[in-house]
């Protein structure tokens, strides 16, 4: 849909979202054929309310209420034809298009909150390397006057939040073997995206401070997104190999 390319969502990453979900749903098709079973009124019931909200997305135009609706009903029509334990087969592919639905412009105060919070960490980190800097809000500038970068609302670090916690639900569900260290890492994946937009914020600053202002600003803010990207997935992976090891102690003693 139009809305995941609207500016005031930015969700480019939400095209990727069913492939994987498809793509989750091929590696195991074999539980699912083991699964199938007989029909249940129970899931057909449960369709119903799904029903009536995808109802109304569609004449309010609300397509966030057409995304939930739908995710409702793909579960609830395979719970009523094919029984419960395939149900729980589909549970998370069909779950994982939840992050398919457009939240940033909903989330306004949290989106200052998350600048504001960004600024600040970047703010301290810097004063303590000895960079000299000057905070104002969501302003870093030097006293000197050799640049000065504003942190705007994309930069607010929304968008790598969810693109974040989608990767790192696709990443913990194969690599974890229980749901409770699924929903750990899934759980770290909001201070693993935080860190990374804070990485991004300071490394425009230095090189605004060490090298060029125009460049920092410019070509380097543009594609700077790269370095959130490449940090936060390391964060990822290793936060996933610590829980692995924790888990691996645990049994050990």
């Amino acid at each position: 849909p139009d809305i995941f390319s609207d500016p005031k969502e930015d969700m480019s990453y939400g095209w990727y979202v069913p492939v994987f979900s498809l793509y989750v749903l091929w590696t195991e098709r074999e539980k699912l054929v083991k699964s199938l079973g007989a029909p249940s009124w129970a899931g057909l019931v449960a369709t119903l309310p799904f029903l009536f909200l995808g109802f109304l997305g569609v004449r309010g135009e609300q397509v966030r209420f057409e995304i939930v609706g739908f995710v409702g009903l793909l579960i609830g029509l395979v719970w009523a034809m094919f029984g419960t334990r395939t149900a729980r087969q589909i549970l998370f592919p069909a779950l994982f298009l939840l992050f398919c639905i457009p939240l940033q412009s909903y989330l306004d105060i949290v989106t200052v909150h998350l600048r504001l919070m960004a600024v600040s960490v970047a703010f301290e980190i810097l004063k303590g390397c000895g960079v000299e800097i000057v905070r104002e809000g969501t302003m870093l500038f030097s006293p000197t006057g050799a640049f000065s970068i504003d942190v705007a609302e994309p930069c607010s670090g929304m968008r790598s939040l969810f693109a974040m916690m989608a990767l790192t639900a696709g990443y913990a569900y194969f690599t974890q073997p229980t749901w409770f260290r699924r929903g750990l890492l899934f759980a770290l994946s909001v201070p693993i995206a935080i860190v990374g937009n804070v990485s991004r914020i300071l490394s425009i600053v230095l090189i605004a401070a060490t090298c060029s202002s125009d460049f920092a600003t410019g070509f380097y803010h543009d594609y700077s997104g790269y370095v959130v990207f490449l940090v936060a997935v390391f964060l990822m992976v290793a936060t996933g190999g610590l829980i692995t090891k924790g888990a691996e102690r645990c049994a050990r003693s």
